[in-house]
């Protein structure tokens, strides 16, 4: 019989994992913040598309992480489980922005890191008219980032939500819905993981089968850091298309309940690899992030960058330098974000 609290020799475990889970996640959540203020405050030496579509990506993972680290994962837990389930036990509509946001973040998020991927791939093909395109209407492509989720999701958001046990026996809550519509949700976000998953995949090979065709030995230290960039977004973006596609095979293919107990402890860690590491390796990768950030730290502990930020930007310029085959426009686009301002 499900049980409303954990086994308690398991509880100090799961404790220990949500609370190095909130470490983590806040620190990153933090960076991001950092991020989102440095690619603001250098607006007249970034690109104006890559910042604002990086800074709605980081709003979208910094509320998804938050939304399911302090509740799902915290009802997950056990704490306050009998109040939750007195107050909440039936459908209602207090629970329900949890599911909708839950559902929404992740597919929005995945829009948005195939336009980025889509931002640089059509610069690198076409540098002159594509960022005359996206200079235009990066708004509108912002706004579509924004819309295009609801295709897959719209049905759940008249839904009514509820606390229950655990249907996996383990112990603690879990938070379903009430069908409106007789839509199933894993499928539309397992079709959406993987659509645009292998959507960003695709144009990220082609932007590296592009550049290589360029000669990778004529890129600058900013290009290679825009590769490391794509290669790193697509990578962790598959693991969670991949984890879904997984996720719905093993529940309404194979019916594989061993398989699907596997996939969803593994499904929280995939969450965390989607939608947190953007934070880092754009601040490890630019140079104008860093640098912004840097200040910031040293203006608290009391520590003075300028000299090495000096240093460091004359090396970063000497770098970034575009080669002779590569026209001042794409130059440009490549480099900004990446290299300190001037």
């Amino acid at each position: 019989m499900n049980s409303c609290h954990p086994p308690t020799d398991e509880m100090a475990g799961l404790i220990g994992i949500y609370i190095f889970q909130g470490c983590y996640g806040l620190l990153t959540v933090a960076i991001y913040a950092l991020n989102i203020r440095a690619l603001q405050h250098h607006k007249a030496n970034v690109d104006k598309s890559f910042s604002l579509l990086y800074t709605c990506c980081a709003a979208l993972s910094i509320t998804y992480f938050l939304d399911h680290f302090l509740i799902r994962r915290f009802v997950k837990l056990g704490f306050f489980c009998e109040f939750i389930l007195e107050k909440f036990k039936e459908p209602n509509y207090w629970m329900m922005p949890y599911k909708t946001v839950a559902s929404y973040c992740p597919i929005a998020i995945l829009v948005f890191h195939t336009l980025i991927a889509a931002h640089r791939f059509s610069i690198v093909v076409a540098p002159i008219r594509g960022i005359q395109i996206w200079d235009h209407y990066r708004r509108v492509f912002a706004i579509f980032g924004f819309l295009i989720p609801f295709i897959f999701m719209w049905f759940m958001v008249p839904c009514k939500s509820y606390a229950k046990l655990d249907s996996e026996g383990n112990g603690g809550l879990d938070i379903e819905y009430d069908k409106v519509f007789s839509f199933s949700s894993s499928l539309f976000a397992a079709i959406a993981a993987v659509f645009f998953g292998l959507l960003t995949l695709f144009l990220t090979f082609g932007m590296l089968i592009v550049l290589v065709n360029l000669s990778l030995r004529k890129l600058g230290q900013a290009e290679i850091n825009l590769i490391i960039f794509e290669i790193f977004m697509t990578v962790f973006t598959m693991i969670y298309a991949f984890t879904q596609g997984i996720l719905y095979y093993s529940i309404y293919i194979a019916k594989d309940m061993e398989l699907k107990s596997i996939v969803i402890q593994f499904r929280t860690f995939a969450i965390d690899i989607f939608i947190l590491p953007q934070a880092w390796t754009l601040l490890f990768l630019s140079t104008t992030v860093r640098r912004s950030t840097l200040r910031i730290f040293g203006k608290h502990l009391g520590i003075e960058f300028l000299s090495t930020d000096i240093d460091n930007q004359k090396i970063t310029r000497m770098n970034s330098t575009a080669p002779p085959t590569y026209s001042l426009q794409k130059s440009v686009v490549l480099n900004n974000n990446f290299t300190a301002p001037k």
